[in-house]
């Protein structure tokens, strides 16, 4: 199934000056160098990961840089070609960067980290249209699929329409409109000038202990909660945790590759099961408040109760998961990733600008 949805931003042109300006100011010497250094740098250069031979702010900064340079890339001709598919890689870069910032956070500040969340969520906000009602519609075709043997195709088909209508007027008006992209293409310029301003007041695995200390305490909470309680909320804040997870270890890989590789995996696994799991409350609420979609009460019925079993089954599953992934203790988790780091990191790596 597709995944997640978000909600429209209200106000986004003057928040987004307002973002603009609070970050405006850039150092210098820092600027043009960190300009040089991305100037046509490799893909390595543009990587999501930390490299052990770097210096970690350096890193952070290169990263953010990275994926920024691609959304921007995806937002130009990307758009031209595929307005759908370049909008939904964006979003997948800016949820990177926001996962980034949180990696960083204590060694940044909470001044930098808001001013540039703000930042990412509201671009992120501001494309998601056409990519909901995408996974709405993608979301009843898997379902539909799956149980085609008890969903007769005449009684899901009226809402299947509805919610193809809904996808080619979300998808004509980005294509149509392109204020939208052109303005979160010039924000995301903005902030990669911001980028070189971004100071952290640590060095090597001490920049990112703490920031990755509270995304798998975090985590390891929000699941915790989602096993107790499982409300929609309490799931879907399970997964936001969970893919910060999922992109902290990809950043923090070098520091024990194999391992990682797979906590990595097994991290995005528990992602896409909750994630599925959103899909599905998401596109119950919508059966819900459209029973105009369906001639009659017991083909509503039906959808649902396909629907509620599936979920089941991806609860269970998900929070089976859940707890191998967060069954040691943050203190025990992050040590062992500091222990990998500093045998793999470079003694002393030097800043750019040393």
């Amino acid at each position: 199934m597709a995944r997640s949805r978000s909600r429209p931003a209200t106000g986004t042109a003057a928040a987004a000056a307002a973002v603009a300006l609070a970050g405006a100011a850039a150092a210098g010497g820092k600027l043009v160098h960190d300009r040089r250094a991305g100037a046509q740098a490799p893909d390595r250069d543009l990587a999501y990961r930390l490299r052990a031979d770097e210096y970690v702010p350096d890193a952070i900064r290169r990263v953010a840089r990275g994926q920024l340079a691609r959304a921007q890339e995806q937002l130009g001709d990307g758009a031209r070609a595929d307005p759908g598919e370049a909008v939904h890689d964006t979003r997948k870069r800016l949820k990177r960067l926001r996962a980034c910032l949180r990696l960083a956070r204590p060694a940044l500040g909470d001044e930098v980290y808001e001013r540039e969340n703000t930042a990412f969520r509201m671009a992120g906000r501001r494309l998601s249209g056409s990519r909901d009602a995408q996974v709405l519609a993608e979301t009843l075709d898997a379902l539909a699929a799956r149980f085609e043997q008890e969903l007769r195709p005449a009684a899901v088909e009226p809402l299947r329409a509805r919610l193809r209508e809904e996808q080619e007027r979300a998808r004509a008006a980005l294509g149509g409109d392109g204020a939208s992209i052109e303005l979160t293409r010039a924000e995301l310029s903005d902030a990669a000038a911001r980028v070189a301003a971004w100071t952290l007041d640590a060095e090597g695995f001490a920049a990112v202990k703490p920031g990755l200390r509270q995304i798998y305490g975090r985590g390891r909470k929000r699941i915790r909660a989602a096993a107790a309680d499982p409300t929609d909320a309490n799931l879907h804040e399970a997964r936001k945790r969970v893919k910060d997870l999922w992109h902290a270890t990809q950043l923090v890989r070098p520091a024990a590759p194999k391992r990682l590789k797979r906590l990595s995996q097994r991290a995005h696994d528990l992602a896409d099961l909750l994630g599925d799991d959103h899909d599905l409350a998401v596109l119950r609420e919508y059966v819900q408040r459209h029973p105009q979609c369906f001639a009659d009460e017991a083909s509503r019925n039906a959808l649902l109760a396909v629907l509620d079993r599936r979920r089941t089954v991806l609860q269970r599953r998900a929070l089976k998961l859940g707890r191998e992934l967060y069954d040691p203790s943050p203190k025990r988790f992050v040590a062992s990733i500091e222990r990998g780091w500093r045998k793999r990191a470079a003694p002393s790596p030097q800043p750019l600008a040393g």
